[in-house]
């Protein structure tokens, strides 16, 4: 599977908090991250709803300008 990178900033209580971890855990506090962030996206799902709607805004978007591109 690729990977993609993800800039984080997080204030330094959360980084202390995490590379204290990262220390006790042996792992690396990237792979906390990702195990954290994994588990937030298995129990907060994007209803099929949701998407619908954003695709529909997406495409809404698109046509606008496509229209605006062929009227120039």
């Amino acid at each position: 599977m690729a990977t993609k990178q993800v800039l984080l900033r997080v204030d330094e209580a959360l980084h202390d908090n995490l590379k204290m971890r990262s220390s006790i855990e042996r792992r690396s506090i990237n792979e906390i991250v990702v195990e954290a962030i994994s588990e937030y996206a298995k129990t907060h799902p994007v209803s099929r709803e949701a998407m619908l709607v954003m695709a529909r805004a997406i495409a809404a978007e698109d046509a606008s300008l496509l229209k605006i591109l062929a009227e120039g």
